[in-house]
């Protein structure tokens, strides 16, 4: 009896203080590594005494902070007319030059779809067959495939992550008709992927009528 006690707390002690430690040492490690890529520019605009004085009191985060606030006025700037005019100008810059292009380009688009879209870049989940019958899987529908693709049929782009690492995939074109709509919110949907099936929505998954 006490073994088996013994056995569900240290088990229930894991499950508590993982995930906890992994997000702090992940948080500790970007945050260190900020805090190093920005000294030079810390350093530059405080001057090296008022430096000195922040290592004697070190507070942990500066250069993120820095960071974030450098991002929003460079966010600033960019929505103003001079500010437009600038970026389109360095923007032209980088596509002439030619390896910078295509990953620039690359970069932007992905960034572009996920953030600046009026609409969801991930609208729903779905379940696919893949790779054959009866095997199924879950696929997120992204957007229709344009007609000059689709040959005028209704199909949907569909992302199809892969686990544990959702960021990495398949993009498949798949007739509406073939896919079935589930009820789970797309972040459910990450969530089960990520923790290989173990964690999932209960009455929520159910196939959509």
């Amino acid at each position: 009896m006490f073994k088996k006690a013994l056995k569900k707390n240290l088990i229930a002690g894991f499950l508590v203080t993982i995930p906890a430690a992994l997000t702090y040492m992940i948080l500790s490690f970007v945050i260190t590594r900020v805090d190093k890529a920005m000294k030079p520019v810390i350093t530059g605009i405080l001057g090296p005494q008022n430096i000195q004085l922040m290592e004697e009191f070190h507070v942990p985060g500066m250069g993120f902070l820095f960071l974030a606030l450098f991002i929003i006025a460079v966010g600033l700037v960019g929505t103003n007319f001079i500010g437009k005019k600038v970026v389109a100008i360095g923007e032209g810059i980088l596509h002439k030059i030619p390896v910078v292009r295509v990953i620039y380009t690359s970069i932007k688009k992905v960034v572009d779809t996920v953030s600046l879209t009026e609409t969801p870049s991930f609208q729903k989940m779905v379940l696919i067959t893949y790779p054959r019958e009866p095997l199924k899987t879950l696929g997120i529908v992204c957007c229709h495939t344009p007609e000059g693709i689709s040959g005028g049929e209704k199909m949907l782009n569909i992302f199809v992550p892969t686990s544990p690492n959702p960021t990495t995939g398949f993009l498949f074109m798949l007739p509406e008709k073939d896919t079935q709509p589930l009820k789970m919110s797309v972040e459910e949907g990450l969530k089960m992927i990520i923790s290989f099936g173990m964690t999932h929505p209960d009455e929520s998954a159910a196939i959509k009528n």
